[in-house]
């Protein structure tokens, strides 16, 4: 398990089997391309920045799904294949002339609809308006207004001059629904009186005619026949739907090949009639990989080690076995590692698996979780579901040891009696120091774990810096696990550890190591004193001052990071009692309601405290393991592909 190796190949051929050579890439699935060139690398060689010719049909395509109301999903295009831009442009527009007439037909239908039932929502506050709509606004001389204002704001009229008059039809809590009259020459005057007073006005369409009752009777039944057109309509759209319906899947599943395709274009170099196409491959795909490309006759395909390019950094394919591979999810959450790099998949299904049923042990629950897990990966996601499963199993071994069943902590007693373990079961509430201590311990030997990784990645990669004189390099290991000595046999075994010698050589000679690692480590790197660029200005007061402060984030993380662990034998605790609560509740309730008591009880503590407990050990992982080692700074490998989609903006 580490790191899939990889190789960077460089594809030339003649322009005119660009497509094919591209359609080849995407058809191997093992392709991650790279730009061929940088801008400033050669100003002789572009990239092909080309506009797509695809674009606009398959907007027509899909504006023509929309319309007919076909869902778009991916069909069998291969009848399309040998298509040009002209002839989908072409297509679109035969499909497109039918469709449109009844398409506008039926979209100018709901707008007047939409428009006369705004108009019947607001003449139906006007009830009480006998007069002539028609009538009222062919006044000559007089100005009328129809609309509504705040409710509050009534009473203010009475203080105006009587230069207008104002006639409630309807008043709510909130507003007054009316109209108001005044002389046409005071119109400009008054209107700003109303504006000042937040009056909304109601534009009357001239459609409408008669009194309110009228008005409103004659709308519903243009609003019915409109309805009726509307409907008329849409079963020939129907009938287009039908018929078309197959073909535009069709065309639109080869537009979206041909349009990722020649989207892939942008990243393909052009030098005098040659296109040159780079990217990486996995290293045990190359002789397949050649292959696809034997048969075109101007293609050359020539393989190179993956740091060939100082341009290109060769992306990252996690490798991991059938048992690790789901939690490969949580280390792409993190960021993957850089090529090359330290994969730490494996650690962290180990100690995933193991925390998780220390934190959450229950025979009982941890069956419905390994069992649930299969469900997961069947209906929604594999990965997801391989760790629900394997942490279910961890689940059901450590609640073997807790002798916990459903919360039943007896059930498995008279077991461990027939095969002469009296140690076992673990009783929860009666070994709590035990199991704090243990929490504590085991967050000892996983930051011990985490500090020997990272000073066997540190000599790999030859930093002397973290791998001897880091907080988390020997100097760390070293003062950490003295302090960690001398704190339990002082305390638990009473033993006088912490001497004069033993503080001085494993506890304050590490500290030093550690304030002075930087110019130590260039001591022993170049064989003499030697600052960096950065350093050679600092004072030697400032050296002091951040390494001090560096020193105490250090000495700090390091009692935080393992007091974080008593978290493990804290949710130890909480589960059992989470779990002694519904047996409570259960034996309080009547003989009908105990089962479905526990039922309920187990699936609320596993879907609470199982989401709680997944989320801890998380955090436990990145902030006191991850944090230590590991440096996520590479790029994921992506494969090219033609994925269809609907969506046009979906890469």
């Amino acid at each position: 398990m580490g790191i899939e190796r990889m190789e960077l190949v460089n594809i030339i051929g003649s322009m005119d089997e660009l497509d094919e050579a591209l359609v080849r890439c995407c058809d191997s699935g093992c392709f991650h391309i790279e730009p061929a060139f940088k801008s400033e690398q050669n100003s002789t060689v572009k990239l092909l920045n080309e506009k797509n010719p695809y674009e606009q049909p398959m907007k027509a395509f899909s504006a023509m799904a929309a319309a007919m109301e076909v869902a778009l999903e991916e069909a069998d295009g291969s009848g399309y294949e040998k298509y040009h831009p002209d002839d989908f442009e072409k297509l679109a527009e035969d499909i497109e002339n039918e469709l449109s007439e009844y398409s506008r037909l039926k979209i100018d239908c709901a707008s007047d609809v939409s428009d006369m039932e705004a108009a019947v929502v607001q003449i139906n506050h006007l009830k009480g308006l006998n007069s002539d709509f028609e009538k009222i606004f062919s006044c000559k001389h007089t100005a009328v207004r129809v609309g509504r204002l705040p409710a509050d704001n009534l009473a203010k009229l009475e203080y105006y001059d009587q230069i207008f008059f104002f006639v409630p039809f309807e008043t709510t809590r909130d507003y007054c629904w009316g109209m108001y009259f005044c002389a046409e020459n005071d119109k400009e005057i008054v209107d700003s009186i109303f504006k000042s007073m937040y009056f909304e006005r109601i534009d009357i369409p001239e459609y409408v005619k008669g009194n309110a009752d009228e008005a409103v009777k004659k709308l519903e039944e243009q609003i019915s026949e409109k309805k009726k057109e509307t409907a008329r309509y849409n079963e020939e759209i129907i009938k287009l739907s039908k018929k078309h319906g197959e073909t535009v899947k069709k065309v639109f599943t080869a537009l979206r090949k041909k349009y990722d395709i020649f989207e892939l274009r942008r990243k393909v170099g052009s030098v005098k009639g040659k296109f040159y196409i780079k990217g990486f491959i996995p290293y045990k795909e190359g002789e397949r990989f050649d292959k696809l490309f034997e048969d075109l006759d101007s293609v050359l395909v020539d393989h190179l080690p993956p740091d060939a390019d100082a341009y290109c950094t060769p992306p990252t394919k996690l490798k991991n076995n059938w048992l690790t591979r789901p939690f490969s999810m949580l280390v792409e959450m993190y960021g993957l590692p850089k090529y090359g790099g330290y994969n730490p998949t494996s650690f962290v299904a180990l100690t995933y698996t193991v925390l998780f049923g220390i934190m959450f042990g229950d025979l009982g629950q941890g069956l419905l979780l390994f069992l649930g897990g299969f469900f997961v990966a069947k209906k929604f996601d594999k990965r997801a579901g391989g760790m629900v499963s394997r942490v279910g199993l961890s689940s059901m071994i450590f609640g073997t040891l807790y002798g916990s069943v459903f919360g039943f902590e007896e059930l498995l007693d008279p077991v461990f009696e027939n095969l002469g373990i009296d140690f076992l079961p673990l009783k929860v509430f009666k070994q709590t120091n035990f199991i704090l201590i243990t929490a504590v311990g085991i967050g000892i030997a996983l930051i011990v774990i985490s500090m020997l990784t990272n000073i066997i990645i540190s000599f790999k990669e030859k930093d002397i810096e973290k791998a001897v004189f880091g907080c988390n390099g020997i100097a760390g290991l070293v003062f950490y696990g003295s302090v960690c000595a001398g704190v339990v046999g002082t305390m638990m075994f009473d033993v006088k550890i912490m001497s004069t010698p033993f503080v001085l050589c494993l506890i304050v000679i590490p500290l030093i190591c550690i304030f002075c690692r930087v110019p130590f480590a260039a001591a022993v790197k170049y064989k003499q004193w030697r600052l960096s660029e950065d350093e050679e200005d600092m004072t030697v007061g400032g050296f002091i001052v951040e390494n001090f402060f560096e020193m105490f984030e250090f000495l700090l993380s390091y009692v935080s990071n393992t007091m974080s662990f008593l978290r493990v034998g804290g949710f130890v605790l909480s589960h059992a009692g989470m779990m002694l609560v519904v047996m409570t509740l259960m034996e309080g309730a009547s003989a009908v309601g105990k089962p479905i008591v526990l039922v309920i009880g187990n699936l609320f503590v596993m879907a609470m405290e199982g989401m709680i407990v997944a989320i801890q050990i998380i955090r436990l992982e990145f902030y006191e393991i991850f944090s230590r080692f590991y440096e996520s700074d590479g790029k994921p490998f992506e494969p090219i592909s033609v994925k269809f989609s609907a969506d046009l903006d979906a890469e």
